[in-house]
């Protein structure tokens, strides 16, 4: 239901603005309906607090040293900071999160696309909440019960995602990309402080963009509007579906949706784009891979006795 201002737009106004409102809604409809009404407010937050970093990004992209610096350091300062915020729920975002979110915001062309990535997010936040505040609580399952904050991860984990932001960023600006961010936030998406889990989502997120981005090009410039409106709400329900999943196929729903944006605008632009995707994600994660996985692994053999916490 909270998709519906999305396939309106997308089958009677513009293929592009739908898909757009569609991915600003994304944050929104992971977060899921919270029980206690008065608790709604953060599906309406979440767009906000995810856009901030993205702005960070789109404000240094035009000074490359400057958004590579950024990238290595801001990893390592969210670890260091950790014992002084005692805040482990913000710790986890500002390390987890917040990269990858800033290399999103490295492929915008200046302040005024991060702000509209953001007012996307916003919207899409406010056309959920619409929905959910009307949900009896009687009908929202209560969540798990509070319980210890997580585990920050030490400092190797900061220094290591500040490395892999860094050269992904900087290969992206080196080598004139279109979308510098997409190499860099492929990569710090799958970077986990558990190589397994880590290794896991890189599978997952290369099958998953593959297999979103195939779709588009093969609707974009095909499928009438009202059919593609269809695929929209499909694709959103799926997406919300995925909130709690231990598979990692959000990237699929995603995919899609920025394939669909960037091609609806331009006829025959969708398999470059795919292309672009597919290529620059395959470099993030190979990155990610070398620096995430197997440093860890050769630290550890070289100084089987270490007890440093990732």
């Amino acid at each position: 239901v909270a998709g519906i201002p999305a396939i309106v737009v997308t089958a009677l106004v513009d293929v592009g603005a739908g898909a757009a409102l569609a991915v600003g809604m994304i944050p929104a409809l992971v977060v899921g309906v919270p029980h206690a009404r008065r608790s709604r407010l953060v599906i309406v937050a979440a767009g906000p607090v995810l856009g901030v970093p993205i702005i960070l990004g789109s404000a240094v992209a035009p000074f490359p040293v400057l958004a590579v610096a950024v990238m290595a350091v801001l990893p390592v300062l969210a670890v260091w900071s950790a014992p002084a915020l005692r805040r482990p729920r913000l710790s986890m975002l500002l390390t987890i999160m917040a990269p990858p979110l800033i290399g999103v915001g490295l492929s915008s062309d200046g302040v005024a696309v991060g702000l509209r990535i953001t007012g996307l997010f916003l919207l899409g936040g406010l056309a959920a909440f619409v929905v959910a505040v009307v949900i009896p609580e009687r009908l929202v399952p209560d969540g798990p019960g509070g319980g210890p904050g997580p585990r920050v991860p030490g400092m190797q984990y900061g220094l290591l995602v500040g490395v892999v932001g860094a050269i992904t960023a900087g290969i992206g600006f080196a080598s004139g990309f279109d979308h510098v961010g997409w190499a860099c936030a492929a990569a710090l998406l799958v970077m986990r402080p558990d190589p397994d889990l880590q290794l896991w989502r890189t599978a997952g997120r290369f099958v998953s963009v593959v297999t979103g981005g195939a779709a588009a090009v093969v609707l974009v410039d095909h499928a009438p509007a009202w059919s593609l409106a269809i695929v929209v709400g499909v694709v959103l329900a799926a997406a919300a579906g995925t909130r709690g999943s231990r598979w990692y196929i959000l990237p699929t729903f995603t995919t899609f949706l920025v394939i669909l944006m960037l091609g609806a605008a331009t006829t025959g632009t969708a398999p470059g784009r795919f292309g672009e995707r597919v290529g620059e994600t395959l470099l993030g994660l190979a990155v990610a891979a070398v620096v995430g996985v197997g440093v860890p692994l050769l630290r550890r053999r070289l100084h089987p006795d270490s007890t440093d916490v990732e």
